[in-house]
């Protein structure tokens, strides 16, 4: 383990990219070294690598190419991992009023018919000296078991980390899964949540969506249960196709992408909306990571639950859909829920 810390520090400082990554429900952490510090993209999706993608423009998606990394894993003991939940630090009322006036703008612009469902999102900024990434990877891991957990490095990008619960895509030959995930409660200690009717039909904006696009590829969708993450909830169907033929990858993606749980519907106004009104950029928030082969296979998760870490500084990314029935104080408040998946381990 000290040889892989050193292994970090080395390429931080040196700039050269590296991840380590651990999919949900796994005791085994990946880990990808590039050799230089040069700088790949991919746009068709067709490499063999670890791909990290940006919320708009994914033609210009980083890439850590298989064949040009030293790679590897190993077994991660995560009962010697101490934890101790941070207690909340009070965010700014201004920030709360920002997002507060940004939810109204976007509850206004749907009820004129704009859009049905607009995902808005803030940043929240923490000052912490003396962060050190491997150890808030490992708390990252022991807080959210069920989700894909990464530490990413790129010169172009920076530091990120996150635990996403979302898959986005999982593709072997033709078979493909993915999942609509929407909607968010506080965990109770239990998953009988009684959902509301706001909630329920973000939900199914997203099937709907995804039905409408990929019709034709024989999908079959779970009924929407409960899922936890973390110390959250969220409603999820499970969807799975099969693609017309294999190394459909690369249109499958720019289909889906951004999907509604990240976006909204239509994909394109609000798109627009967000880029509008939004007032900062996302960057690779709402984008997706994973592994990437050139065989068709993919093991890709939407980026959702992330920070980006700039000297001593920590931008926490949240968001939430807004529909016509949205509540802005609630939606505040889901956005606090959510930024402290990152903050407690910070």
């Amino acid at each position: 383990m000290k040889e892989l810390k050193n292994k970090i520090a080395k390429s931080l400082e040196n700039k050269i990219p590296f991840v380590l990554y651990r999919i949900p429900n796994s005791t085994k952490v990946k880990f990808l070294f590039q050799e230089d510090s040069s700088t790949h993209y991919t746009s068709d999706f067709t490499e063999n690598g670890f791909v990290f993608s940006p919320f708009v423009n994914i033609g210009n998606s980083l890439v850590i190419p298989l064949k040009n990394s030293s790679r590897g894993e190993f077994d991660i003991d995560l009962s010697k991992c101490e934890f101790k939940s941070n207690s909340p630090e009070s965010e700014l009322e201004k920030n709360k009023e920002d997002h507060i006036n940004l939810v109204q703008k976007g509850i206004d612009s749907i009820r004129n018919g704009e859009a049905k469902k607009i995902v808005l999102s803030r940043k929240r900024i923490v000052s912490i000296e003396d962060l050190r990434p491997f150890e808030i990877f490992k708390k990252l891991m022991f807080q959210n078991i069920n989700a894909c957990v990464y530490l990413w490095f790129h010169p172009v990008s920076g530091i990120w980390m996150g635990a996403t619960p979302e898959t986005f895509l999982n593709v072997k030959g033709k078979i493909f899964k993915t999942m609509a995930l929407a909607s968010t409660r506080s965990y109770k200690g239990n998953l009988n949540v009684n959902w509301n009717d706001k909630e329920k039909q973000e939900h199914q904006f997203v099937i709907d969506y995804i039905e409408s696009n990929l019709k034709k590829l024989n999908l079959k969708i779970s009924k929407p249960t409960t899922i936890r993450a973390g110390n959250l909830v969220h409603l999820c169907s499970n969807i799975e196709g099969v693609l017309a033929y294999e190394n459909q990858l690369n249109s499958l993606i720019k289909t889906l992408h951004p999907t509604p749980a990240v976006c909204g519907i239509p994909k394109e106004s609000a798109n627009q909306f967000i880029l509008k009104n939004e007032n900062y950029d996302r960057e690779f928030y709402t984008g997706f990571l994973g592994e990437i082969e050139k065989n068709c296979s993919a093991k890709l998760f939407v980026n959702l639950r992330c920070m980006k870490i700039e000297n001593s500084r920590v931008h926490i990314f949240v968001g939430g859909g807004i529909t016509k029935d949205s509540d802005p104080e609630k939606e505040w408040e889901e956005t606090v829920l959510k930024s402290e998946v990152m903050h407690n381990v910070l």
